[in-house]
């Protein structure tokens, strides 16, 4: 009897490893899946940087698990044909009726990032009514402007001509960026000669919250140089130069412990806003630094979050 359940067992054993073998090959393993950011530049090369952004990426990658697990969400939803130019919507727990949506872009020097870190920006928007697309473009230096901001544009009209079917409302769209992020959203919601070509409404950027960024690319030119390689590029890609029809209300945002190198830059754009007509105002967040703002965007009672709630409430 020993031997025949020993054999029993070894059969179910080969089994379980052939059931496991096989599902491991059709897996979808990058479907909505974090990027491998043990590849990322900033992690491989962490002696250059102050900040720990492993930690930050583990960190934000857990947390946005944990949006995922709550609430609605379509991963993935492709606004081009490069692997690159897809976005993930996330909804809240109830199915929406013409809600307001955020567009959030993320940082990475341009040459690292992915949608997929991102998730947790939208818990507490879908927590409060709010759709959240979180969107992936083109990276440096295979793609240097225009193809980002460009990436941004296709975003903006996938999000207007089709959001109404998952309940949001073309009407009431809002763009957020973190560091790169916040430059892409800031030329794309400033620079708005890109809408009329593309049979888009003039207005429609409702408000626009860039965060963590210097909005005059020469200012950090040798960063930014995979994205904009000359200092006559780095003026055309820089919003502070091309403010022609601001949205309504634009809040651009930094930590305190930044304020050293992006508090100046950051009240320049607002003041350059102000005077094409827009309402503009800098927002400083205590005790956070770089990763740390980013990181406040997934809890509902910090101060920019809140921000962002009011400004897409006042209609």
């Amino acid at each position: 009897m020993s031997n025949v359940k020993s054999s029993r067992q070894r059969k179910m054993v080969r089994f379980c490893i052939l059931v496991s073998a096989l599902t491991a090959t059709i897996a979808p393993t990058d479907a909505g899946s974090a990027q491998d950011k043990s590849k990322y530049y900033s992690v491989t090369h962490s002696n250059e940087y102050k900040i720990n952004w492993k930690a930050f990426y583990d960190k934000i990658d857990m947390m946005t698990a944990e949006v995922r697990k709550k609430f609605p969400h379509h991963l993935d939803i492709p606004y081009g044909k490069d692997p690159k130019q897809k976005l993930d919507l996330y909804l809240p727990q109830k199915k929406p009726s013409g809600a307001p949506v955020l567009v959030f872009l993320h940082g990475g020097a341009f040459f690292e990032g992915d949608r997929a870190h991102y998730g947790y920006a939208a818990g507490p928007l879908a927590k409060n009514g709010v759709l959240t697309v979180v969107a992936s473009y083109r990276l440096a230096p295979e793609f240097r402007f225009p193809d980002q901001p460009e990436d941004v544009q296709k975003v903006l009209a996938w999000v207007y001509r089709n959001i109404g079917s998952y309940g949001g409302d073309p009407e009431h769209i809002y763009i957020a960026g973190h560091s790169a992020g916040a430059i892409l959203a800031a030329f794309v919601a400033m620079k708005t000669d890109w809408l009329a070509r593309m049979s888009l409404p003039a207005d429609l950027i409702k408000g626009c919250v860039p965060i963590s960024a210097n909005y005059d690319l020469r200012q950090r030119a040798a960063v930014n140089r995979k994205y904009a390689p000359t200092a006559d590029i780095q003026v055309e890609a820089s919003p502070i130069f091309h403010i022609e029809n601001p949205p309504r209300l634009t809040i651009v945002a930094l930590g305190s412990l930044e304020e050293k190198n992006l508090l100046k830059p950051s009240q320049e754009f607002a003041q350059k806003i102000q005077g094409k007509g827009g309402t503009a105002e800098v927002m400083v967040v205590n005790d956070l630094d770089h990763d740390g703002i980013a990181i406040s965007l997934g809890y509902e009672q910090s101060k920019l979050v809140q921000a962002i709630l009011n400004m897409i409430k006042v209609r």
